[in-house]
């Protein structure tokens, strides 16, 4: 397949660009206080349990947010979304800088979630319907790319201001970027001239939705003291069982969970759920296994993901390419055996891994990950309308979100309940592993409904 004729606008390409640059600051805050909790339970007097939330709160507000997506793009100019985007991220920023106390820090990580949950679809949807089919693959991967140098950056940017500068600094320094991705957006973004029809949003529908995914991260906190908290499980249930009831009766609801019912859509999403899972999962382990396993620096721990983050980012506009070209297939499947052979290895000889192996392993790891997940949304959306494409969005980058935010809770609790940060990491390690064995069954069941279309 060729795609040399196809050309794509300055504006589109500028869209993209700004969005991307928003939801990197968002994405390079959240991976810079991995690295930084080991000094944060001195300044907070918390414990590791207690302070993933600083993780998992954006998260789950990132994720929420993004349910919204699909509803925010029908009753909103994109120019719109984009400036509460941007409103939200900074002004969280703001409080995060301001504060010494945990709960504000929370408040803070929360609003800079609204924002990056309201920039990222945004993102995706302007690649979903202004860029030709024949590089969607490209563009997502160029996407995936300025994204993706957040992750990479993240660490070894937070282990340095953590050693040289108050840890306020992590925040300040990423509000000029954010300003910048304003000023391209100001000049190049533009609304969408479709007609766009409304579409009601149900606040009843969207608050039971937060309340079931609230609970559920709630209530898996809630076995580091080990044992369930029965009263979040019952919360999460009712809430979730509310929020299908009105889904479903709701003739256009703000998240079109009947998508689901798609064989095709399920079984992209499990995989590319299961790939954030272990991403964050090992993103939050590793700096906390160096510094509290292996006392090595704030600085060396956030390094150590640096390499294979952005080599991975790097490619990524290419292994993109390689999917336009090549088809899905490819992709997802050998990026899905190099990312399983990687929590192999790191499973079977966590106790004997040391700085230079966790660099080198990771960089296969993070290679394995860019091949497949992008690339996962992108067959997803290739083979259903473009009207679709918003509510596919949403509903991806939601449960990307909540994966995220899913795996951080489930990894602080099995790392603290592993009686040495060795042996909860190496228990974590084999969980990830078991997941992406997964991955090749969703993907075989998944490719099975390409042959029908």
């Amino acid at each position: 397949m060729t795609t040399q004729h196809v050309t794509v606008s300055k504006e589109t390409n500028g869209a993209v660009i700004a969005t991307a640059l928003l939801a990197f600051c968002g994405i390079l805050s959240e991976t810079a206080m991995n690295v930084t909790f080991s000094h944060l339970t001195e300044v907070f007097h918390l414990s590791l349990g207690s302070l993933q939330w600083i993780t998992t709160a954006y998260l789950l507000a990132v994720a929420i947010t993004m349910t919204t997506s699909a509803a925010l793009k029908q009753n909103m100019k994109e120019r719109t979304i984009f400036t509460l985007a941007f409103a939200f991220f900074v002004a969280g920023s703001i409080v995060a800088i301001l504060t010494n106390q945990f709960w504000l820090m929370i408040v803070g990580r929360l609003m800079q979630g609204v924002g990056t949950g309201m920039a990222m679809p945004l993102m995706f949807n302007i690649i979903a319907e202004r860029v030709p089919l024949e590089r969607i693959g490209f563009y997502m991967g160029i996407g995936g790319l300025i994204i993706g140098l957040a992750p990479a950056f993240g660490p070894t940017y937070g282990g340095l201001m953590i050693a040289n500068f108050p840890w306020q600094w992590i925040f300040i320094a990423v509000i000029p970027i954010a300003v910048l991705a304003y000023v391209i957006g100001f000049l190049f973004l533009e609304n969408s001239r479709a007609e766009k029809q409304k579409r009601p949003f149900n606040f009843l529908s969207f608050i039971m939705l937060v309340f079931a995914l609230s609970a559920l991260l709630l209530a898996t906190s809630s076995l580091e003291a080990g044992q369930m908290n029965w009263l979040y499980v019952v919360i999460f249930a009712v809430a979730l069982a509310i929020f299908i009831i009105l889904a479903l009766k709701d003739a256009n609801p703000f998240l079109d969970i009947r998508l689901l019912g798609n064989p095709l859509v399920l079984f992209g999403l499990l995989p590319f759920a299961i790939f954030q899972f272990v991403n964050l999962s090992v993103n939050f382990v590793i700096p906390n296994f160096l510094t509290m396993g292996l006392s090595v620096s704030s600085s060396m721990a956030g390094f150590s993901l640096l390499p294979g983050t952005l080599l991975g980012s790097v490619t990524v506009p290419f292994l993109g390419k390689l999917y336009d070209e090549k088809g899905p297939r490819l992709s997802l499947y050998a990026g899905n055996v190099i990312f399983f052979l990687s929590m192999v290895v790191m499973s079977l000889l966590t106790k004997s891994l040391v700085l230079w192996s966790i660099i080198v392993i990771y960089i296969v790891f993070t290679m394995g990950r860019n091949m497949a997940f992008n690339n996962t949304m992108a067959a997803v959306q290739s083979q259903l309308p473009r009207e679709k494409s918003a509510d596919i969005t949403a509903i991806f980058q939601m449960i990307q979100q909540f994966a995220g935010a899913f795996g951080t809770a489930i990894s602080a609790v099995l790392v603290e309940s592993g009686g040495d940060v060795m042996t909860g990491s190496q228990h974590v390690f084999f969980l990830m592993t078991v997941l992406v064995v997964l991955n090749f069954i969703f993907y075989k069941l998944m490719f099975k409904q390409f042959s029908t279309k």
